[in-house]
């Protein structure tokens, strides 16, 4: 691998991991908003809310940990 294609792959890693941090961040801003807010129904709804909120934190903060690890150059490289 040329170190060009090495110097993309890592910006199109990097995008894919920010982008998961951002959407996770937006997806928990909306879970917050349902669950607390009253946006679907008078006093917020938790049932939907909180699993959202959780979908968007595991995406947010968990899965570009989990790929950043996998995607990792090993030491002797």
């Amino acid at each position: 691998m040329t170190p060009e294609e090495r110097e993309q792959l890592a910006r199109v890693r990097y995008g894919i991991i920010t982008i998961l941090r951002a959407s996770g961040a937006v997806l928990m801003l909306i879970g917050l908003w349902i669950w607390l807010g009253d946006i679907l129904r008078e006093g917020g709804w938790p049932a939907v809310g909180l699993p959202l909120f959780i979908a968007g934190f595991f995406e947010s903060l968990v899965v570009p940990q989990i790929l950043a690890r996998q995607w990792r150059t090993p030491p002797g490289r």
